[in-house]
């Protein structure tokens, strides 16, 4: 029982201990990996330009407005060509290659348009809480790469509060350390909760699995007689559907059991009897 327990004990990472039992439940949930980031990479690269709106009211002309849309349609694009990319995913590395990939991308987005809003805009914290939030939660990625997707954004929110605010104001950029911190946090533990619960769930369901089919094997080995067996009052022998058998032969054809002959005590007297009254 405690080699099952270490095998199925789940790490600080949000891993099995257990590399195979990893790659296991890795491969089972490849397909619903693949249906969620098919979902975030048709909804993502949406929301992006539109929120080119955005864009438009703060510049409404000038180079700005030209680098800002051109970085929304390079995302969509880069978008676009991750989502082709995950026809070809065909095992669970090959799928966290190309969201991670992906992921870059959209820090880098991120970075970008920060660098180029004016300070202190309410629409980029929200965005980089959503975008950390989602890597926690929403991210169909191992822990590691979920919590370097969401520090890969709060750095960049960082970068761009420090950037864009002056030398000697200092206050807003403490303060965005200080909420991201805390959202990290928590994103982290809900982060691992979720992985933990859902690998532990699959393993006790492959234990289960495990233990119907030994029940079943071993069901399909038993062998009961049942009903009504037609016995000779005066040989024992037994009517089957070839004929009479010996008892013997007939319990050991209909079951898994076998026969070994001796004496009984009072056949043995009774032998002995008859021997001994047969000498004399």
């Amino acid at each position: 029982m405690g080699a099952e327990e270490s095998v199925d004990r789940v790490r600080f990472t949000g891993e099995f201990e257990s590399a195979e039992l990893e790659g296991a439940y890795r491969r089972r949930h490849l397909a619903h990996d693949l249906a969620l980031g098919r979902v975030i990479l048709c909804v993502s690269p949406v929301a992006a330009v539109g929120l080119g709106a955005i864009d438009y009211r703060l510049f409404p002309g000038g180079p700005e407005l030209i680098g800002l849309w051109g970085a929304r349609a390079a995302f969509a694009f880069g978008s676009a060509l991750a989502l082709f990319l995950l026809r070809g995913a065909s095992t669970p590395g090959a799928f966290a290659r190309v969201v991670g990939g992906w992921c870059v991308l959209s820090v880098a987005l991120h970075v970008y348009v920060g660098s180029v809003w004016p300070a202190g805009h309410t629409e980029m914290r929200m965005t980089a809480l959503l975008a950390v939030l989602m890597s926690y939660c929403v991210l169909p990625l191992p822990l590691p790469m979920q919590a370097a997707g969401a520090l890969l954004h709060t750095f960049g929110a960082v970068l761009v509060a420090g950037w864009l605010n002056p030398s000697g104001d200092v206050t807003s950029v403490v303060g965005d350390v200080c909420w991201l911190s805390i959202v990290n946090v928590f994103g982290f533990v809900l982060a691992f909760r979720l992985h933990a619960r859902q690998r532990l769930l699959f393993a006790a369901l492959l234990r289960q699995s495990e233990l119907s089919s030994s029940l079943g094997q071993a069901l399909a080995e038993v062998r009961t007689l049942r009903g009504l067996i037609r016995v000779c009052a005066w040989c024992h022998k037994v009517h089957a559907e070839s004929g009479w058998q010996q008892l013997e032969a007939y319990v050991r054809d209909h079951s898994h059991a076998e026969f070994t002959h001796g004496m009984c005590p009072v056949c043995f007297a009774a032998a002995q009897a008859e021997a001994v009254s047969e000498v004399g």
